[in-house]
């Protein structure tokens, strides 16, 4: 018998389905039958708006609100914007992920045509299917950014590039 080493081990990825709307509630609700802290309804909304029920971000913007922020009484949907902006700024290890995963020629070439209303070339549909296999784009069409979250990621992290060169002509020229 042949033996296998560790390194010819292929992992396959493994992609949560997105949460809906519904399964945000329930998972929400969860949390208020244990400790009695409510989400508001219209919290939970926002919440299923800026992730589109992406599984970490959903659960990422509650434990932000609930031990990062600390938010003692009921969560409403101030806080939530407050836990998406700080997720944002803070980068966090899956934000910081998805920003690396953006100088990927793949995700490059998919992303640009996006952001800058132009069209696809076909010949990259294997790039897509990366892409949304990725969890960058929805999983439906039209192709579009998956959630509103990574939507601002992708500005702010292309967006540093062009600050960065905007500030070092200004050095030079100035």
């Amino acid at each position: 018998m042949e033996s296998v080493a560790p390194s010819d081990i292929t992992v396959a990825a493994v992609r949560l389905d997105d949460f809906t709307a519904e399964e945000i509630y329930i998972l929400y609700s969860q949390h208020t039958a244990q400790t009695g802290q409510e989400f508001t309804s219209t919290a939970m909304d926002l919440a299923y708006r800026y992730t589109q029920g992406q599984p970490w971000l959903v659960n990422a913007l509650a434990f932000e609100v609930i031990y990062a922020m600390e938010v003692q009484n009921t969560i409403g949907d101030h806080h939530i914007q407050e836990a998406k902006a700080r997720l944002i700024r803070a980068r966090a290890t899956h934000v910081d992920s998805l920003s690396a995963r953006l100088a990927e020629h793949r995700v490059e070439r998919v992303i640009a045509p996006l952001i800058s209303g132009a069209l696809l070339d076909p010949q990259f549909i294997d790039d897509v299917s990366y892409v949304r296999d990725l969890g960058l784009i929805a999983n439906d069409d039209p192709i579009r950014i998956a959630n509103p979250i990574y939507e601002e990621i992708i500005f702010r992290v292309l967006g540093e590039g062009i600050e960065s060169m905007i500030a070092a002509s200004l050095r030079t020229s100035g």
